[in-house]
């Protein structure tokens, strides 16, 4: 896909959903489901791996989708079996691999509480995801100041 045209989508995306969600008060609901369109505009196509030697963070989108940051512009979507209950809560979790590869599949999430498998493995475009945000934080300031 066209990198311009990506971004222009992505712009698109996130001021459709600000303007949707910043009417009325947001629940977080909204707010995470907003989140995770953009996390998802954001990702490509499915691989069945990828390299890593720590994680350096991680983003909950739900139940059953965590974005994973390997570096400060290495991030993979990562969507595990339902339910993976313990995920939206986890203060921490870890990744199982193979030779710092993880596998779809194959490895898995590791909370508190229990595990889940990665069913997909979708880089993110993290240049991508970081103007999508910053469209959506500038859209929602927009919408504030006009209904002053």
């Amino acid at each position: 896909m066209n990198p311009i045209f990506r971004i222009t989508a992505l712009a698109a995306v996130s001021l459709a959903i600000t303007g949707c969600s910043s009417l009325g008060s947001t629940t977080a609901a909204e707010r995470e489901a907003a989140s995770l369109a953009r996390y998802e505009a954001a990702a490509g196509e499915a691989v069945p791996s990828f390299r890593f030697f720590r994680i350096d963070g991680f983003t909950t989108l739900g139940d059953h989708v965590v974005a994973v940051w390997a570096g400060p512009r290495q991030a993979y979507l990562l969507t595990v079996e339902e339910p993976c209950l313990e995920l939206r809560w986890s203060v921490s979790i870890g990744v199982t691999s193979s030779l710092n590869s993880v596998y779809a599949n194959f490895d898995r999430i590791q909370t508190r509480d229990g595990s889940c498998r990665i069913r997909s493995i979708r880089p993110i475009d993290v240049a991508a995801l970081r103007e999508s945000e910053k469209v959506a934080r500038q859209a929602k300031v927009e919408v504030v100041e006009r209904e002053s």
